[in-house]
């Protein structure tokens, strides 16, 4: 009796356990993904809705990069009749001193200064001024006006008068070959391009060269010493001036006979600043600057080296090679030969330097340098 009423209260513990056990199972499981359901319906909803507000911005940047840019061909179109209607009001003469600019290098408002010893200014039909006038060396002059005459015969080139003024009183016509062979730019870089560019000098530079030759030649019969005795000085320096001064003389004349309008541009709008000039007459500013600070390097080498009247015989001797240097290249490469030239002055500088002038001892008791051992020049102690 016993062991049966146990066995009945087994099976009802058992059954109330096993439908308690499903009743917790069952009822949390489907809350849970009625929730995950309804989140994931509600994140779409809210990705649909940032969807439709970037659209809609899009559309509207669309919008207005599209009115921007349909503005901004208007204003370049609006612009572009604008200076189309700037060039169709000016008058022929101001298209005429347009085109005189670029062809001639200057134009009305350029001033000039007078080189020789006057300059006869004739008056024209309508002027105000109607007395002849003439200006003396050194007045100023600025160009108020530039007239083209076409040549009746289309074999002969067309003439151009130009205007220019002293004063209020003192203004006329001049023909402008005329005027630029007797006026210079109002500028001291110009001024010493004239001079430097000019027959006279020219002629002068030769005479002075030859005569340095001459002067050369005898010293080295009557003393048997090297010319120019680049030997009695242990410095790359006159070398390298007389380098550059060949390199000036070979780029100047290649300017001059293949672009010769930058060289007259430059004469006419002169700058030391290399950045400011197209790339050649940038090189060839460069190679002058490079020639200056070597010469002066060349001064305080001899300054420190040679007694001061051998010194100032030695930038002499200097001074005239490289002026020879310079004519020799200048004019030998028109025909192309001064390339040659140069190439082969560049290595015999070099090569005299290493050979014959570069020391390589020192003095043990002074301390100067010494070509080879022996008696030192400068204090007479012996090295052996």
């Amino acid at each position: 009796m016993k062991r049966f009423v146990t066995y009945i209260l087994s099976f009802l513990l058992t059954s109330v356990f096993f439908s308690c056990g499903k009743k917790t199972e069952v009822v949390p499981f489907t809350a849970d993904a009625d929730s995950l359901v309804e989140a994931k319906r509600q994140e779409m909803i809210q990705f649909q809705e940032k969807n439709e507000k970037l659209t809609t911005e899009l559309s509207r940047e669309d919008s207005i990069l599209s009115r921007f840019e349909a503005s901004s061909s208007a204003q370049a179109t609006q612009t572009a009749e604008e200076s189309g209607d700037t060039l169709m009001r000016l008058s022929p003469q101001q298209v005429d001193s347009l085109v005189f600019r670029l062809t001639h290098h200057y134009g009305p408002n350029f001033n000039f200064e007078v080189k020789e010893d006057s300059l006869v200014l004739v008056p024209r039909e309508g002027d105000l001024i109607q007395d002849t006038c003439v200006v003396r060396n050194g007045d100023l002059l600025v160009v108020a006006e530039v007239k083209r005459i076409v040549a009746a015969d289309s074999t002969q080139e067309d003439t151009f008068l130009i205007k220019v003024a002293h004063n209020q009183l003192t203004m006329g016509w001049v023909e402008e070959k005329e005027l630029l062979r007797n006026v210079v730019p109002d500028d001291p870089i110009s001024q010493i391009i004239d001079f430097l560019t000019g027959s006279r000098a020219i002629w002068m530079s030769a005479l002075l060269g030859f005569g340095l030759l001459g002067f050369f030649f005898h010293r080295m019969r009557k003393q048997q010493m090297g010319i120019v005795s680049l030997s009695e000085m242990d410095s790359f320096y006159p070398h390298l001036l007389i380098i550059l001064v060949g390199c000036v003389a070979m780029l100047y004349a290649s300017v001059q006979n293949f672009v010769p309008e930058f060289w007259q541009e430059f004469y006419y709008h002169p700058t030391m600043n290399p950045l400011l000039l197209p790339p050649v007459m940038a090189v060839l500013v460069t190679l002058v600057w490079l020639t200056l600070i070597v010469l002066v390097a060349v001064v305080i080498e001899v300054y420190n080296n040679l007694y001061s009247f051998r010194g100032i015989i030695y930038l002499l001797e200097i001074a005239g090679l490289c002026m020879v240097v310079y004519l020799l290249i200048s004019w030998t490469t028109f025909i192309y030969i001064g390339y040659v030239l140069l190439l082969l002055l560049i290595v015999l500088m070099v090569f005299i330097y290493f050979r014959f002038v570069r020391c390589s001892l020192v003095c043990g008791q002074c301390g100067r340098k010494m070509k080879a051992k022996g008696i030192c020049k400068h204090c007479g102690a012996l090295n052996e």
